[in-house]
């Protein structure tokens, strides 16, 4: 048995009750509607970030066939310096220095390669500094840069070419 000591018609505690609990219900939305703008905004700059890596990823790919389908064809057209592929409607070929396509910038980079002066296998192994140049090998570096987000971003790709012929 449950005994009530509240009058008939008495209802000023249940609408200061109802008042809380439309309190409470607005607090409640308005977290979840900042929640889902923070969401948004999240998945909007990681989207972008995405984009942009796979662009800057997807120039510095084609450099770098771009230069392997060179090497293929003559390996001794190819000079130490900083290049960038050109292709002018039937064939790629290397032009001097870097490019900018729209938000990024391309280069490719070869420099020579030393080997050891001394060794006992048919190649010697590659040397900072002190060896002999190896006219038949080089290194290439291709390198693809942007910003984002005020801060400087860039994929570099590497790799040891060869005169395999």
């Amino acid at each position: 048995m449950v005994l009530s000591t509240k009058k008939a018609g008495d209802t000023s505690s249940q609408s200061g009750f109802t008042l809380v609990e439309a309190m409470v219900s607005v607090a409640v939305l308005l977290v979840m509607a900042v929640g889902s703008v923070a969401a948004n905004r999240l998945t909007t700059s990681s989207v972008t970030i995405n984009q942009l890596r796979t662009q800057g990823n997807t120039l510095a790919v084609e450099a770098m066939e771009v230069l392997m389908s060179l090497r293929a064809e003559n390996f001794l057209d190819l000079t130490v310096g900083t290049f960038h592929p050109v292709f002018d409607g039937s064939k790629w070929s290397l032009v001097e220095g870097q490019e900018t396509i729209d938000d990024f910038t391309r280069s490719i980079i070869l420099t020579p390669v030393q080997r050891s002066l001394v060794c006992f296998a048919a190649v010697c192994d590659i040397t900072a500094v002190g060896g002999i140049t190896d006219v038949g090998s080089m290194n290439a570096e291709v390198k693809v840069g942007w910003k984002q987000g005020g801060t400087d971003k860039e994929i570099l790709l590497s790799s040891l070419i060869t005169y395999w012929r």
